[in-house]
């Protein structure tokens, strides 16, 4: 889910050069990858490369620059490949206006669906975030779901992270946390059913604290409610302090490790205006407070 851009290119060095081989064996391609793996995994040179691909990594090199000088070289990349969709990505991430960013981000989802609609779908549907060749296409989803949200389009927002799953089941992206969280909101209970029995037994606290928001909202105060946000509680102290207190929270850690306070500020950041507005729910929450 954080992947580094430098991890990114190097991912994507190492399928340029699988595709140049022809394995007879998957014993073939593992002894081929334990090699690998004692060199650095070189880059092709410029000239070997499609435009296509010299594309993709003009859009490496913009991130390692200024954003007057990045946004240059994407510019570079479209003039290669207008069908770039790392390059849209680029501009979305990097423009402060959100109504713009989601116009690009919009861009790199049309193009996505369209590389890999048809034949590819049918063949592939269920493994887009396994196959390299997709995930700028889903990433540029989830950035699209998320402008979405912030320009109060819930609705749109929740239709393009149920297909996200539909294309990647696994959820690699953690598209349910805030699917499901936005659920909760609009009140579609049984979507929300569908999505906690489909991810059955994780334990998270947008996991935990989602199913115990919405036994509340739907039931009020009770036992089932009072079961599962202590179930939460247990799984993550910091939480509820966190939602009681109203303070914003303005800046994320990059990772966060289960029950931590870090995973504490990325539930918070995501659920407080839904808690706030769930009426009773932070009263209630008051009365569980241990800390």
């Amino acid at each position: 889910m954080f992947m580094n851009k430098d991890h990114e290119k190097l991912m994507t060095d190492l399928q340029r050069i699988l595709a140049t081989q022809d394995f007879k064996s998957e014993a073939e391609l593992n002894a081929f990858l334990n090699k690998l793996m004692e060199q650095e995994i070189p880059s092709f040179p410029t000239e070997a490369l499609s435009f296509e691909e010299q594309a993709q990594d003009l859009v490496f090199e913009a991130y390692k620059l200024p954003t007057a000088k990045g946004k240059q070289k994407v510019i570079q990349a479209l003039e290669l490949d207008c069908d770039c969709i790392e390059a849209y990505e680029y501009l979305g991430l990097k423009e402060p206006i959100i109504e713009i960013g989601i116009a690009y981000f919009n861009m790199g989802v049309t193009i996505g669906r369209d590389i890999f609609g048809g034949e590819f779908l049918e063949e592939h549907k269920g493994m887009f975030w396994g196959i390299h060749e997709t995930r700028a296409f889903m990433r540029s989803m989830h950035s699209y779901a998320n402008s979405l949200y912030s320009l109060s389009k819930v609705e749109e927002s929740i239709a393009i992270m149920e297909e996200m799953i539909e294309l990647n089941p696994n959820d690699n992206q953690g598209v349910r946390d805030t699917l499901m969280l936005y659920l909760i909101e609009i009140d579609e209970n049984e979507k929300f059913e569908k999505y906690v029995t489909m991810f059955e037994g994780e334990e998270s606290a947008f996991y935990l604290f989602n199913k115990a928001l919405s036994a509340f909202k739907i039931k009020g105060e009770g036992m089932d409610a009072n079961r599962k946000l202590s179930l939460a509680i247990k799984h993550n102290k910091f939480v509820v302090k966190k939602l009681i207190s109203g303070k914003e929270i303005t800046q994320l850690s990059q990772m966060y490790g289960i029950g931590d306070e870090n995973e504490a500020d990325y539930y918070v950041f995501y659920a407080q205006f839904i808690w706030q507005e769930t009426v009773g729910a932070l009263d209630w929450l008051k009365k569980h407070n241990v800390n």
